[in-house]
């Protein structure tokens, strides 16, 4: 049985829902290393900041994916200046989570898809995804749309005096 999936731009109205697909990411990361321990108490400081990105349609693009009003998907990239490279732009994917239930029924491709035809549209040829290291499903997902690794950040927790 085919899902019918309706793509549209983050609104506010869709916040609160989105924040729990961000949260279910964040606990997945934070499952792969833990130095992505999930700040619970963030939850206002969360929905300001994607209401913010949801309104920011400049620097941000934020798209769900929803079937029978239910959200099923979410991609947020944010537009980027490449001062001293060319090309002189890039898209970064922050945040794409698929609702369990929705995987493997290409609704990360659609979004993906989404993201890139809105990159044309601004002239950007360059998507980068961002997300750590050790989350190998997210790895999976990008080399298998031909994505390759082009920079690295490493960390290191100190102890606070």
């Amino acid at each position: 049985m085919e899902v019918k999936m309706e793509l549209g731009k983050l609104e506010e109205k869709d916040v609160e829902k989105v924040l729990e697909l961000v949260m279910r990411l964040k606990k997945l990361n934070q499952e792969f290393d833990s130095t992505f321990e999930v700040n619970e108490e963030s939850r206002e400081d969360a929905i300001k900041l994607l209401k913010g990105i949801a309104a920011d349609r400049e620097c941000y693009f934020a798209q769900v994916a929803k079937s029978r009003g239910k959200i099923a998907g979410i991609i947020v990239a944010e537009f980027r200046k490449r001062v001293f490279y060319n090309p002189p732009m890039e898209a970064r994917i922050l945040e794409i989570y698929i609702m369990p239930e929705f995987r493997r029924s290409s609704v990360g491709q659609m979004l993906v898809d989404s993201l890139y035809e809105e990159c044309r549209k601004r002239g950007i040829d360059l998507v980068t995804a961002e997300f750590p290291s050790l989350n190998i499903i997210a790895l999976n997902f990008y080399k298998k749309m031909g994505y390759r690794e082009i920079v690295s950040v490493y960390g290191k927790q100190i102890s606070k005096k």
